[in-house]
């Protein structure tokens, strides 16, 4: 059997057998990965039937620590500084939304529990391993790591046409 070797062992188009673990609002499928990642709380490849898979999710637990936010930022720092070996530089983004009222130092973990407060790692575009895109964000229970394969748009435009349901 061929060792797959893209993120977390999927590769673009993959098939997943069985049934989907549930369907993303934006139409997509999902289903975990039945094999444990250390340090992942989850890993899960989002699909459709027409493309097979076109994206993997990722997630890594951070203890909620310190509301300054420096374990989150330190996780999220980490990972990308491996990523970045792998794939070549980030573009970073810390801001805070104008207005809002979690604007002090103390308050750096509020805002991004609130959605007022963005750190994010993006790369875009012709990314070894038929990836258009990877991205790392914190979200207020963690670290997300999101993975798009050059395939995304196709699902994206499949999943669209299918009603969103309840499975």
């Amino acid at each position: 059997m061929k060792k797959l070797s893209g993120p977390f062992g999927y590769e673009m188009g993959q098939t997943i057998s069985g049934e989907p673990d549930g369907q993303m609002d934006s139409g997509f499928l999902y289903q975990f990965s039945p094999k444990e990642f250390a340090g992942w709380a989850w890993v899960a490849a989002l699909y459709t039937p027409q493309t097979g898979v076109c994206a993997v999710r990722a997630f890594k637990e951070v203890s909620d620590g310190d509301a300054y936010g420096y374990a989150h930022q330190n996780a999220a720092d980490s990972l990308v500084e491996l990523l970045t070996k792998k794939y070549g530089a980030f573009d970073k983004e810390d801001s805070l939304m104008n207005g809002s009222i979690w604007d002090e130092p103390k308050d750096w973990l509020a805002a991004i529990r609130e959605g007022e407060r963005t750190y994010s790692y993006g790369k875009e575009g012709a990314i070894e391993g038929n990836l258009e895109s990877i991205y790392v964000y914190v979200d207020y229970g963690g670290i997300m790591l999101n993975y798009a394969f050059n395939n995304y748009d196709a699902g994206k435009e499949a999943a669209s046409e299918v009603p969103l349901s309840v499975l």
